[in-house]
């Protein structure tokens, strides 16, 4: 089963990759090789059970040396700890922590979608609290060189992470059938639309469908234990389809 998962993992990645203009030299299913449009060569390790500090090395050794970039994906169900647990860092932990500057990439699936973002290690004192990030977009991935000196994987080598893109804070906010109503928003029909996915009303399909899957990973009633979870979650899949069929009209 976890194999099974590891794999649709693959292909759903590949399919992101494809769609931000990416070129797929090689899917082993959970190791991919892939050019950037920016030039860069990545290696891609989808990882679904802990794995030792040394293969981690081993793996940016052989990477590094065959002028590759490295990006560790975690499956956050089988190996991440919840949002908002304190936590003492275990030793496979560490040189993840050291190469993408405290936080690690983790991915999750449900609803024919997959999800990626940071989980990040926040420190308080010796331990770390988890704090999730915001589902990132396969158009933001890139590779750079870090100078590690962290003993465990110490030395320079090729990473590929995923840029932050500046982004609009919002409170967090669902429309009601008014808002929802021309005569409330006369000067754009859409604007509640907008509200519910948190965007800007000029935002690009690209920006509402990370928008959207970056929401619908919190929202939907298999994780959201609000009471009326699954009325948040329609309101979403409503403002998204009536936001997708904008565009399709345009």
């Amino acid at each position: 089963m976890v194999r099974l998962d590891t794999y649709k993992a693959s292909a759903f990645l590949v399919w992101q990759l494809k769609h931000s203009g990416a070129v797929i030299h090689e899917d082993g299913g959970d190791i991919i090789h892939v050019g950037l449009p920016s030039g860069e060569e990545v290696s891609i390790h989808i990882i679904e059970s802990s794995i030792p500090a040394y293969e981690i090395k081993n793996t940016i050794l052989y990477n590094h040396a065959n002028g590759l970039h490295t990006l560790f994906i975690l499956w956050a169900d089988m190996l991440l700890p919840p949002e908002g647990h304190v936590v003492e860092v275990e030793e496979w932990e560490w040189p993840l922590l050291a190469l993408y500057q405290e936080k690690v990439w983790a991915y999750d699936i449900f609803g024919g979608e997959l999800f990626i973002y940071p989980v990040h290690y926040d420190r308080i004192g010796p331990y770390r609290e988890i704090r999730y990030g915001k589902t990132v977009s396969m158009r933001q991935l890139m590779g750079m060189t870090v100078e590690i000196t962290h003993p465990l994987i110490k030395g320079r080598w090729r990473v590929a992470t995923f840029g932050e893109k500046s982004a609009h804070q919002h409170k967090h906010h669902y429309a009601t059938d008014s808002e929802y109503s021309p005569r409330a928003t006369p000067v754009n029909p859409l604007a509640g639309f907008y509200a519910v996915l948190e965007v800007e009303m000029d935002a690009e399909m690209e920006d509402i469908k990370t928008a959207y899957r970056r929401l619908a990973r919190k929202l939907h009633p298999d994780v959201n234990r609000a009471p009326d979870a699954t009325a948040q979650m329609q309101a979403l899949n409503e403002a998204y389809r009536r936001l997708m069929a904008e565009f399709d009209d345009a």
